[in-house]
């Protein structure tokens, strides 16, 4: 049901040469941990036939049309947890690479996966491990630079416009309050599949975020990924993420 298009974070090809150039880089060690929650929420309207499904009595008399063909599916995924994530490299240009693992209390659990993760919330995983989309929503904001005075206009807003895979995304950011360093950052971000058929997810997120440190402190996200497939049918889930540090063990640097 979760899509890696949602984060359009994952290029392969590219992740052993990035963490083996980072080995070279002296950076500070840490751990942040985090509390989550996890809600997703599908519905499917699929057309099962080409002839409308008609009704009968129990007689078994035809008495009305229903829904033209067209069957509604849906179903609900829920979690909560810890997220660990281990600072491991801390690169020249703000990027970081990290080792990230989630511990459900149900079924999202995830081993360690080695990371990179950099300043415009670009995200490369390793291929070989499993990295859920709620830990993809932690790690595109802890680069050292996902907040870069350099960038803000004087709305304090900054856009990151970048083409992944086969994703269009466009994020827009706004720090809606500053108090010494603890901020609070409006994220309104959209991923567009190309091609016909294609797949578009809007999110809408709520950052605390501590900019001495420049790690996020909270993380409320609310996402919506749909497809029109017209008269095949159509679908729609909605993402719920919250997540909230509990721990942090790393340096200022």
């Amino acid at each position: 049901m979760v899509s890696c298009r949602f984060v359009g974070a994952l290029l392969v090809a590219s992740f052993s040469a990035l963490t083996a150039a980072a080995q070279a880089d002296t950076a500070p060690a840490g751990t942040l941990v985090y509390h989550f929650s996890y809600n997703a929420t599908q519905n499917i309207s699929a057309r099962d036939s080409n002839e409308n499904v008609e009704n009968t009595d129990s007689n078994g008399n035809f008495t009305s049309t229903n829904n033209n063909g067209i069957s509604h599916y849906g179903g609900t995924l829920n979690d909560k947890g810890t997220m660990t994530v281990n600072i491991v490299k801390k690169q020249a240009d703000g990027a970081l690479v990290v080792m990230i693992s989630e511990q459900g209390e149900t079924i999202r659990r995830a081993s360690p996966a080695e990371c990179v993760v950099y300043g415009n919330t670009h995200v490369i995983c390793d291929p070989n491990k499993t990295v859920y989309t709620e830990e993809y929503t932690l790690l595109r904001f802890l680069a050292a630079n996902f907040v870069d005075p350099s960038e803000l206009d004087a709305n304090k807003h900054w856009q990151i416009v970048q083409d992944v895979n086969n994703d269009h995304i466009t994020a827009d950011y706004v720090i809606d309050s500053n108090n010494n360093g603890a901020m609070q950052i409006g994220e309104k971000r959209t991923i567009t599949e190309k091609g016909p058929g294609r797949l578009t997810t809007d999110v809408n997120t709520k950052i605390g975020y501590d900019f001495t440190r420049t790690v996020p402190t909270s993380v409320d996200e609310y996402a919506q990924q749909y497809t029109d497939a017209g008269i095949k049918g159509s679908q729609r889930t909605i993402y719920q993420t919250t997540l909230q540090l509990i721990s942090d063990t790393t340096a200022k640097t």
